[in-house]
């Protein structure tokens, strides 16, 4: 039933780009890094879809979300959504997500991750957030998909460089030069990161996001990587991880890291700029419907 005074409210996370991306065996894929900045979505009975301006892709995504629920009835939908714009955070996925789960939810009918991300892939290339815990995902075409485990407790400090990328234009180049000069050691990453979710050990996790960080460099370069994994490791971080399409480094650091103010100070006096930063927790993807 369609209750007219119903309210649906579903949370998904943004990331902190990626642990690893590029290509192995000829197929393109991403190791997803889900944080605790998340979208949140309401919807509501309407008369007809009504979605935020701005939230085109939004918007795409309710309308592919009833039609593949074969349903007329329509949602206002409201988005207040943590996870900055166009920093290679994961923003759209999250919005998207989270709508499609709200609206397929507010209609009281089912919609599977696997549904979600065809959805999403619909619309633009897309992080695989809407699947639980750690996920190896094909993000251009969604050919494959690897539950790697639930996320380790690990502190995250996101680093923003100022760099904002339009990742639908950006994902038009498919950089296969690139991509194929690194599979061997970008294989490397996935086994030390799919290892070290498995027994839980950061360490692997830190060292195998930095090789694929590193490794970005040929893609989308980003200004002062070197100092900044060389000030984190000297106050005890255990490696850096990129937006592989966006312009923010991730500080990866143990759960039990206290020193965040003053590895922030130590970052802003080697580069001599003031820096946007974002402290934050490495979790499981998936959404969660709040209310």
């Amino acid at each position: 039933m369609y209750e007219l005074n119903k309210k649906i409210t579903v949370r998904t996370p943004g990331t902190c780009g990626e642990l690893a991306q590029g290509m192995i065996d000829g197929n393109y894929f991403h190791i997803t890094c889900p944080v605790n900045l998340f979208s949140y979505v309401s919807v509501k009975p309407s008369k007809k879809i009504e979605t935020p301006s701005i939230k085109w892709k939004s918007r795409k995504a309710v309308e592919k979300t009833l039609k593949f629920l074969g349903e007329s009835r329509t949602p206002k939908i409201q988005i207040h959504s943590e996870v900055p714009i166009g920093k290679g955070m994961a923003s759209s996925t999250a919005d998207i997500t989270a709508t499609c789960l709200a609206t397929a939810k507010l209609l009281q009918k089912k919609i599977s991750n696997d549904d979600i991300s065809r959805i999403a892939l619909s619309i633009e290339p897309t992080d695989g957030t809407m699947f639980k815990g750690i996920t190896l995902f094909d993000h251009r075409e969604g050919k494959i998909k690897e539950y790697l485990g639930s996320a380790p407790k690990m502190k995250i400090l996101v680093v923003d460089l100022g760099i904002c990328v339009d990742t639908i234009e950006f994902n038009k180049n498919d950089f296969l030069y690139e991509h194929l000069s690194n599979q061997k050691k970008i294989k490397k990453a996935f086994e030390l990161i799919k290892t070290g979710i498995r027994q839980n050990d950061i360490y692997m996790i830190g060292e195998g996001a930095t090789i694929s960080a590193i490794l970005n460099q040929k893609i989308l370069y980003k200004p002062g990587l070197e100092k900044i994994l060389d000030i984190g490791l000297k106050l005890g971080a255990v490696g850096v991880n990129v937006a592989h399409s966006g312009g923010v480094v991730g500080i990866l650091l143990n759960y039990e890291f206290s020193d965040m103010e003053f590895l922030k100070i130590k970052l802003q006096e080697k580069f001599k700029k003031r820096f946007k930063f974002y402290e934050t927790e490495l979790i499981n993807g998936g959404g969660q419907i709040v209310n």
